[in-house]
């Protein structure tokens, strides 16, 4: 008698056992953090390039001539106070109000001078030439925010509908996250102007120690803000 044997046969492999999967995925992760890091090294100057100019970018609608208030917010009083010189300049006919109270610097106050940082910038803009009968202070806030219900209120008081508001350039993002939706709330147009500083390079800020402490601190602040308020 003959037999044919037209059976198939279907053979299976074990299953991979959970080392062996976990031995694959520490490969795959392993070159994709290699991948992600030659990228990184590629296009580096346009990564973090890009990490500054977010600090320094702020929507801002252009001014117009009804706007003849600008608020200088306190800290860091010469650069700042150079600044707003400037625009003092460029608009002839408005008035600044320097903002920020607090202790000034401790090398000040070591000879006996205790100055607020509205103090200082006002100062600095006076002997930038700008007339002192221009130049006001709102020394009682000491932080952005508490600067911003400081400003907010005088607004309310005064009945301003649209102001400028005068800080560093890397301090540009977290002002606007700051003054945004309750000055829009009430009504009021607000403008942003960054001045330039020795310690921040939006292009160049991981090349020196100070703008390394400089962007680090105002991300840090920045997401502080984000959750605080």
């Amino acid at each position: 008698m003959k037999f044919q044997d037209n059976q198939t046969f279907t053979y299976f492999r074990s299953l991979p056992t959970l080392k062996q999967i976990n031995r694959v995925w520490k490969k795959i992760l392993l070159a994709s953090a290699v991948a992600l890091l030659v990228l990184f090294f590629i296009y580096r100057t346009a990564i973090l390039g890009g990490i500054g100019n977010f600090l320094t970018v702020a929507e801002s609608a252009a001014v117009t001539s009804s706007n003849q208030t600008f608020f200088v917010l306190g800290g860091n009083g010469y650069e700042r106070g150079k600044g707003a010189a400037l625009l003092a300049q460029e608009f002839p006919t408005a008035q600044f109000i320097c903002t920020g109270g607090g202790d000034t610097l401790n090398e000040m106050r070591a000879l006996g001078l205790n100055f607020t940082s509205s103090d200082l910038t006002r100062q600095c803009m006076i002997e930038s030439g700008v007339d002192s009968l221009r130049v006001f202070e709102l020394g009682e806030a000491t932080s952005t925010y508490v600067e911003s219900e400081e400003i907010l209120a005088y607004c309310t008081n005064h009945n301003l509908k649209e102001i400028s508001v005068v800080s560093s350039d890397f301090h540009l993002r977290r002002m606007s996250l700051v003054f945004g939706d309750k000055f829009q709330e009430k009504g009021i147009l607000v403008h942003f102007f960054g001045t330039e500083t020795k310690d921040f390079k939006a292009q160049s800020w991981w090349t020196f120690e100070a703008g390394l402490i400089t962007t680090l601190n105002e991300y840090i602040k920045l997401v502080y803000y984000v959750f605080k308020y």
